[in-house]
C-alpha cells in the first residue's frame, strides 16, 4: 500500500493519452448465455457461482457492440466449462483520468485498459499491474509485441492495438490528381499546392479534441528526435534536455504547414465530425492513426484509406511512422474476481474466437495463433517499418502529454508562441520526473 500511495498523486493529476473517442456504460446480464454447469444433487452449494465483472475500457466507446458480443461469448464459455454465471458492467469513458482516480481511491474495476507505453511504467511502479507472465496467452504473442507489454521482466497485460501510424490519406483524391505520397517536406508542400489549385482542402483539422493537434506535435518532435537528436529521450528523462533543441531542428515546420492548409474553424470540430467529413472527401489528409479505420469506413464503406509518413524536413530518412502498441487490457491485482477476469484476458487470444473479434475491431494481429487478413493500410505501414522508416513508440510523461494537446490547441489559435509551447512542455516533463522519483 505504501508503494501505491507514493504514486497516487501522479495518477490523480496525470491525464491519459486517448487515441480515440467514445463513452457510455453497458450493463449486461449474460448469465443465460449458452452452456450448462455440471452439478450434483441440486443442492444450494452445487448451483453455479455468480460473478459480475466490472470493466473500464478508456477510449473504446466506438467498439461497444463488439465488446458486448465478445463478453457474451465469454460468459457462455465460462458457464459451460467452469459452471460460473458471468454478468458484466462495461464502462467506456473517453477520459483516462476517471480510471486514475478509481485506481488511486482503491475503487478499481476488475479489468481495465491502459496505454502500454504511456501509462505502463507509472501503473507498474504503483503496483496496479499484475504479473501475467505464466498465463497461456503469453506464449501466443508475437515476440516484438510481447516485449512492449513487458515491464521489469513481467508481462502485464494483453495488447490489443498494434499499429504503425502517422497520417491517413484519401487514395481516390491522390489518384485523381496523380499525387504520390511525399517523402520530404518539399514534396509535401508540392502536394499541398496541387490540392489547393484544384480546390481540394489538403488537411482535415478536428481540433476541438486536444488529442488531434497533440498528435501532430508529437509526430513532429518524435521524428526530429529519432534521427537528428537520438539521445534526446534519455537526456530528457534525466532532466538534461529541452524541447528547444527540437525546435531548432525544425520541429514546427510540418506543424505550421498542416495548420495553415486545413479545414475552417477546426476548434469547433470534434473527432466524430472530423472523421465523418474526412470520410466524405472534404479533405485529402488527416493526421491521426489507423485506430480510426473502423469509424471512417462506417461513415463511408467505399473509402479507400491510405497511410503515409509525415515528413519533417527534406531528408527522406527522417520521414517515419510511429510503431506502437497502445490499448492493453489487464486485471486489477487485488480484484475479488481475479480468476474470472484473467480467464477473460486469456479468451481475448482464444484459438477459435480471437481472430474474428480482432477483425471486427479492425485491429492488426498481435498473436501467432490469429488468422487475420492484413488491411491495405497495415501493408503500407509494414513497408515503412521494413525499410527502416519507423521509430518505436516511447513514454511521454502524463502531465507533459496533457500539456502537449492543450498547448497545441493554443498554438493553433495564436494564443501561444513556439517558445511558450516549448517552455511549458519542458516544465511539465520535469514535473513528472520529480513526481515519479
Amino acid at each position: 500500500m505504501k508503494k501505491r500511495m507514493a504514486v497516487m498523486s501522479s495518477l490523480v493529476l496525470a491525464a491519459g493519452l486517448v487515441s480515440a473517442c467514445g463513452g457510455g456504460t453497458s450493463n449486461n446480464d449474460s448469465s443465460n448465455a449458452g452452456g450448462s454447469a455440471s452439478a450434483s444433487g441440486g443442492s444450494e452449494a452445487a448451483k453455479p457461482q455468480k460473478v459480475e465483472l466490472s470493466l473500464m475500457l478508456t477510449g473504446l466507446g466506438r467498439f461497444k457492440e463488439q465488446f458486448d458480443q465478445y463478453l457474451t461469448q465469454f460468459a457462455a464459455k465460462e458457464k459451460a466449462e467452469k459452471g460460473i454465471d458471468v454478468t458484466y458492467n462495461l464502462e467506456l469513458p473517453s477520459d483516462g483520468n476517471l480510471l486514475k482516480t478509481r485506481l488511486a481511491s482503491g475503487d478499481a474495476p476488475d479489468i481495465f485498459s491502459f496505454h502500454a507505453a504511456f501509462d505502463g511504467p507509472t501503473f507498474e511502479k504503483g503496483g496496479y499491474l499484475p504479473d501475467l507472465s505464466n498465463e497461456p496467452f503469453v506464449g501466443k504473442l508475437i515476440d516484438t509485441i510481447r516485449n512492449v507489454v513487458t515491464i521489469n521482466g513481467k508481462v502485464v497485460g494483453v495488447p490489443m492495438e498494434s499499429f504503425s501510424w502517422s497520417y491517413l490519406y484519401n487514395k481516390d483524391i491522390f489518384d485523381k490528381y496523380g499525387l504520390k505520397v511525399p517523402t520530404t517536406l518539399s514534396e509535401m508542400k508540392q502536394v499541398v499546392e496541387t490540392l489547393k489549385s484544384n480546390k481540394v482542402t489538403p488537411f482535415m483539422l478536428a481540433y476541438k479534441d486536444a488529442n488531434f493537434p497533440g498528435w501532430l506535435t508529437q509526430l513532429s518532435f518524435e521524428a526530429v528526435a529519432a534521427k537528428q537528436v537520438p539521445d534526446w529521450w534519455d537526456r530528457m528523462n534525466k532532466g538534461e534536455a529541452s524541447f528547444s533543441e527540437l525546435k531548432d531542428k525544425g520541429m514546427f515546420d510540418i506543424i505550421d504547414l498542416v495548420n495553415a492548409n486545413g479545414t475552417k474553424r477546426p476548434l469547433e470540430v470534434g473527432a466524430d465530425d472530423g472523421l465523418a467529413k474526412f470520410a466524405n472527401g472534404e479533405a485529402a489528409m488527416l493526421v491521426t492513426g489507423t485506430w480510426y479505420a473502423d469509424s471512417i469506413l462506417k461513415a463511408n464503406p467505399n473509402f479507400k484509406l491510405g497511410l503515409g509518413a509525415l515528413p519533417v524536413n527534406d531528408d527522406p530518412n527522417s520521414t517515419m511512422v510511429n510503431l506502437a502498441v497502445s490499448t492493453t487490457l489487464t486485471v486489477y491485482p487485488e480484484s475479488p474476481n481475479k480468476a474470472v477476469a484473467t480467464d477473460f484476458l486469456n479468451y481475448l487470444l482464444d484459438d477459435q474466437d480471437s481472430s474474428a473479434f480482432f477483425e471486427s475491431l479492425k485491429f492488426n494481429k498481435v498473436a501467432k495463433n490469429q488468422q487475420i487478413e492484413a488491411f491495405p493500410w497495415t501493408d503500407e505501414g509494414n513497408k515503412y517499418v521494413e525499410a527502416g522508416h519507423s521509430y518505436l513508440d516511447q513514454s511521454i510523461p502524463q502531465s507533459a502529454n496533457e500539456a502537449l494537446g492543450k498547448m497545441s490547441q493554443s498554438y493553433f489559435a495564436g494564443d501561444t508562441t513556439q517558445d511558450q509551447l516549448v517552455a511549458e512542455l519542458d516544465k511539465q516533463w520535469k514535473k513528472s520526473i520529480e513526481i515519479q522519483k
